[in-house]
């Protein structure tokens, strides 16, 4: 097995009980009542408003459903989804102790977005994300993962492994929502629908209405790409994170767009950034960050998708 590090950053909700996936199935952007058991699915919950308070990886096994998501947004994300379980026979809970999650640099003979749940409890839980390619070269791929180890256990304080976990989602153009981005952004505008987060035809949720009018009936005007500062990561200002603004350089009056997601990239830091889509499409376009002590120019690099796209441009598992 490929390399085993585990995640700090990155924690586990669990719902369980006889109600737990038609109960899930009504609150969030995807379908969890179609969800095979083999099956890796991404999903976000919405505030009535449309607005995103939480993204996550769902693997689900008889009627438990492991929700992996940012640690520092479950707090709020146990509270809000426990508000609504009412009458339903289910139980939502911050199982992160139990659990140490491990990034996966690459899996062999896995397939992408799959569970493999081991018939033996004391062995790790698999799940593969989607190929990765390796530089200029469409043959050569990996496939990047994580895995989940019951007992938990006394993790690094390193934050090497989920750097290099987040640098694979920065690389597959897969967005999420971490503590300060929490409402800032509706699924579309961090390119939930591209890479496989939304169903349209699974019916009503918190925020449907919002999500389903900007699909059906308006267009997209903000999307998320990728974008690497210009300057050393050694010399950027360490108040740099999720939810600052973005500007186009040029303009003062108003910020073009938000960091979504920020990972140190070699000497450089790897942005995931929501823009006006006619800003991106200007050649002339140049975007920066303004911290407090400096003004760092962005490299946009774009997404590995058709942003111009509606709905999943994966293949539908």
């Amino acid at each position: 097995m490929s390399n085993r590090n585990a995640l700090t950053r990155w924690g586990v909700i669990q719902v369980t009980g006889p109600d737990a996936i038609q109960f899930l199935h009504a609150q969030l952007s995807n379908d969890v009542a179609g969800l095979g058991e083999t099956t890796l699915r991404m999903a976000g919950l919405c505030t009535a408003k449309g607005r995103l308070l939480g993204t996550f990886f769902l693997m689900r096994k008889a009627d438990t459903v492991l929700m992996i998501t940012r640690k520092d947004t479950i707090a709020a994300l146990v509270k809000r989804l426990s508000m609504f379980v009412l009458r339903s026979k289910c139980t939502v809970t911050d199982v992160s102790a139990n659990w140490a999650i491990h990034a996966l640099s690459h899996q062999d003979g896995a397939t992408p977005m799959q569970v493999t749940w081991p018939e033996d409890a004391t062995q790790p839980i698999q799940a593969s994300l989607r190929p990765l390619v390796l530089g200029e070269h469409a043959d050569k791929q990996r496939l990047p993962g994580f895995e989940l180890v019951s007992g938990g256990g006394r993790q690094s304080e390193e934050d090497h492994a989920d750097d290099a976990f987040e640098q694979d989602l920065f690389e597959l153009g897969i967005a999420y929502v971490s503590a300060a981005t929490v409402e800032l952004f509706v699924p579309q505008s961090i390119n939930y629908d591209l890479v496989g987060g939304i169903s349209f035809s699974k019916g009503c949720y918190p925020g449907q209405e919002v999500v389903a009018r900007s699909h059906y009936l308006g267009k997209l005007k903000r999307r998320a790409v990728k974008a690497l500062t210009s300057d050393t990561h050694s010399s950027i200002n360490s108040s740099l994170c999720a939810g600052q603004d973005v500007w186009l350089i040029g303009k003062d009056n108003e910020p073009a767009g938000q960091v979504i997601t920020a990972v140190p990239y070699g000497q450089q830091l790897a942005l995931m950034v929501e823009l006006p889509l006619d800003m991106l499409e200007s050649p002339a376009a140049q975007f920066e960050l303004r911290l407090p002590a400096q003004t760092l120019q962005l490299k946009v690099l774009g997404a590995p998708y058709d942003l111009h796209q509606k709905g999943n441009v994966f293949e539908a598992i």
